[in-house]
C-alpha cells in the first residue's frame, strides 16, 4: 500500500534532502520576476463541505451574490424505522381489510438545515423555501457553481409537491429567548413539510413524513431504502434550498436533516411513546451551492492594473507567468534544486468592517490548462504539478516553499513540443492559483494524508501585489545544481 503524506514542514528542500551533499557543486542563485494578472472565475466545480445560503452585497463590487444549495439524504437501511407492529394506529381507524401500511400515519415532519458559521448581519432577516427535486443530482456529471436546477427543470412542480417556505434570521430570534436558551437547542432553520403531500403516482398523504414512513414498509419500495442512491432515484430525490428574500446574510451548513415524527407502542397494553426517524443530508451523500451573481460587476476589478485579486467563491483567480525560459536560459545542463515563490498580499483597511470578507486561507497552485479536469476529476496537490500554500499573517501572503520540479516539467514541455514540431500551449508557462477547502486525515501523530482539495465556497478576497517583468513584486527564487563530475 502506497500513501502520499503530507506534514507542517514546508518544501522548501524537496529535491536537495534526496541526495548526498557530497555528490552536489551548489552553481548559482537567482532571482526572477514573476508577471500576474486577474482572471475570471465564474464556473468553479461546486463540491465542497459546506452549503451556502442567502444574499449578501459585496462592499468591493456592489456585486450581489444569491447563493442556494440543494441536499440529498442518506438511509439506514433496515434500521430507518422499527417494525411495523411497534407503530401506533387508532383502534378507531383501523381498518383490518386494509393493508396495515397503508394506514399508518406520521405526526409531522420537518427539514432542519443546522447552522454552523454566518457572514453579515445576524439579525437580517431573511426568507427561503424548500423545492423538492423532480429528479436528483447526479454523482457521475460535474456541476458548475452557476448551475441553476430551476432553469434545468430538475424542480418537481406538480399538484402536491413541496414548495414550503420560511423566515428566519441566523440569530434565531424567530423562536424565543426560552428556546434558545434550551441546552438542547441548535443553531438551526427549521422548516415544516407538514402540507397534504401528492406523489409522482397520485397518491394522497396527510404529510411528506407519512409519505416516507409508508412506502418504507410498503414491500414495493422497501428496497429503496437500503442505499442512498436507490432513495434518492426511487423516493425522495432531495430539496433545492432558495433565497427567496433578505438581504445582508449568508448562512453556512455542513447538515441537514429530514425528521419524521410518529407515534409507537411500546408493548401489548397498547402504551404509546413518541418517536422519530431522520434521514440526513451531508457532504458524503450530495451536497451542491449554487452561486448567482452579476459577474459584469466583476469586470472593474478584472481591469485594475494596480493589483490582482483572489476572491471566492465565483469571483476572480490570479494567474501567474513563470519565467521558464530566463530561469533555464546558461542552466540548461544543471538541475532547478529549489524554486521558492512568494506572493506579497495588500491590505485593504478601507474596508475593515463586519462585511469584509475574510482572506482565503488556503491557496492551490495548478497549471491553468489543467484547472478543470483537476477539479473534475477530484485530484489533490500532489507538490510536483501541484501545489498548496497557506496564508501568514506575519509575512502577510503566501510561500510556495519550492516549485522546482514544475519548473523542470514545463521546460521539458517545452522541449518536447519544439522536437515534435508541435504548437506549444499558450499557457504552458501559466499557473492560476485557486483559494481552496483541504481534507486531511490523520496517519500519525507527526503526519496527516491529504485527502481532498475543493474549491473554496465560502466568501473571501485579498489583493495581491501585480507582477511584472520590469518590477520585482513577486520574485521566484531558484538554486541550481549539478552533480560533480
Amino acid at each position: 500500500m502506497i500513501a502520499t503524506v503530507s506534514c507542517d514542514d514546508t518544501t522548501d528542500t524537496l529535491g536537495i534532502s534526496l541526495t548526498d551533499d557530497a555528490n552536489v557543486v551548489y552553481v548559482a542563485s537567482k532571482d526572477f520576476n514573476v508577471s500576474s494578472n486577474s482572471v475570471a472565475a465564474n464556473d468553479v466545480v461546486s463540491r465542497s463541505r459546506t452549503g451556502y445560503l442567502g444574499r449578501i452585497k459585496d462592499i468591493e463590487t456592489g456585486n450581489y451574490i444569491t447563493c442556494n444549495y440543494m441536499t440529498q439524504f442518506r438511509v439506514m437501511g433496515e434500521m430507518q424505522f422499527p417494525s411495523i407492529d411497534s407503530i401506533y394506529i387508532d383502534s378507531e381507524d383501523y381498518d383490518k381489510d386494509i393493508e396495515k401500511y397503508k394506514q399508518i400515519k406520521a405526526d409531522s415532519c420537518s427539514l432542519i438545515i443546522y447552522i454552523s458559521n454566518a457572514l453579515g448581519d445576524s439579525l437580517a432577516l431573511m426568507k427561503i423555501s424548500a423545492n423538492e427535486l423532480d429528479t436528483p443530482y447526479e454523482e457521475s456529471i460535474t456541476y458548475a457553481s452557476d448551475f441553476n436546477p430551476e432553469e434545468e427543470g430538475m424542480i418537481r412542480t406538480g399538484i402536491g409537491s413541496v414548495h414550503s417556505q420560511m423566515a428566519y434570521t441566523t440569530s434565531n430570534r424567530v423562536y424565543s429567548s426560552t428556546q434558545r436558551s434550551s441546552s438542547n437547542f441548535n443553531n438551526r432553520i427549521s422548516i415544516s413539510l407538514n402540507d397534504p403531500y401528492l406523489d409522482k403516482d397520485g397518491n394522497e398523504y396527510d404529510n411528506y413524513g407519512t409519505y416516507l414512513l409508508r412506502n418504507f414498509y410498503d414491500p414495493a419500495h422497501r428496497e429503496s431504502y437500503m442505499n442512498s442512491y436507490k432513495f434518492a432515484h426511487d423516493i425522495c430525490p432531495g430539496f433545492y434550498i432558495k433565497n427567496e428574500g433578505g438581504i445582508g446574510n449568508i448562512a453556512s451548513t455542513t447538515i441537514s436533516q429530514i425528521i419524521v415524527y410518529f407515534t409507537g407502542v411500546t408493548d401489548e397494553d397498547g402504551t404509546t411513546v413518541q418517536l422519530y426517524s431522520s434521514f440526513a443530508g451531508t457532504e458524503e451523500i450530495l451536497q451542491k451551492t449554487t452561486i448567482l451573481q452579476n459577474t459584469e460587476t466583476l469586470n472593474s476589478l478584472l481591469n485594475d492594473n494596480s493589483c490582482t485579486y483572489i476572491k471566492s467563491p465565483a469571483g476572480i483567480f490570479t494567474e501567474l507567468t513563470l519565467p521558464v525560459e530566463d530561469i533555464m536560459a546558461g542552466h540548461e545542463n544543471d538541475t532547478v534544486n529549489t524554486a521558492r515563490l512568494f506572493l506579497p498580499r495588500i491590505n485593504t483597511s478601507e474596508f475593515d468592517d463586519e462585511y469584509t470578507l475574510a482572506v482565503p486561507g488556503t491557496i492551490l497552485m495548478v497549471p491553468t490548462d489543467s484547472v478543470t479536469s483537476f477539479f473534475e476529476k477530484m485530484k489533490v496537490a500532489d507538490f510536483r504539478q501541484s501545489y498548496i500554500a497557506t496564508y501568514s499573517s506575519s509575512t502577510n501572503g503566501y510561500t510556495f516553499g519550492n516549485i522546482s520540479l514544475l519548473i523542470s516539467k514545463m521546460d521539458e514541455i517545452k522541449k518536447k513540443s519544439e522536437a515534435a514540431g508541435n504548437t506549444l500551449s499558450p499557457n504552458w508557462n501559466k499557473v492560476t492559483i485557486i483559494p481552496v477547502e483541504t481534507s486531511y486525515s490523520t496517519v500519525s501523530t507527526t503526519s496527516s494524508l491529504l485527502t481532498k482539495v475543493s474549491h473554496d465556497m465560502s466568501f473571501t478576497s485579498t489583493k495581491l501585489k501585480k507582477g511584472d517583468a520590469d518590477n520585482d513584486n513577486i520574485k521566484i527564487s531558484v538554486i541550481y545544481s549539478k552533480y560533480k563530475e
